[in-house]
């Protein structure tokens, strides 16, 4: 009885950290689409405050389900993040730095 009880605890936290990854997606989603009806389309999201507020907020989802959902949900949400961030490059263009402009040496 004692070994099903934990196995069941742990297959909660499991799944309840999935779902609160799945929460973190979408209330990063949300926020992206707020901002850029807000702010116009060319805004882009930022680490610090849109991604480490949805983060948060998704762990304390995940704190009130259970212990291991923290642990799996950021490990989970990091996926998702990666995966949204490859996506989102190839859909929308590499944003990077402007290419500097190499000079050429002239020969004497």
């Amino acid at each position: 009885k004692q070994w099903y009880q934990r196995r069941v605890a742990i297959t909660a936290g499991i799944l309840g950290g999935g779902i609160a990854s799945m929460f973190f997606m979408f209330v990063l989603t949300a926020i992206g689409n707020l901002e850029g009806i807000m702010m116009g389309k060319g805004f882009e999201l930022q680490l610090i405050p849109e991604v480490a507020f949805s983060l948060v907020l998704s762990l304390v989802v995940a704190g009130s389900i259970h212990r291991v959902s923290i642990t799996c949900c950021v490990i989970f949400s990091l996926v998702i993040l990666y995966f949204m961030n490859s996506i989102s490059q190839k859909t929308h263009g590499v944003s990077e730095a402007a290419p500097t402009k190499l000079e050429k040496k002239k020969r004497r």
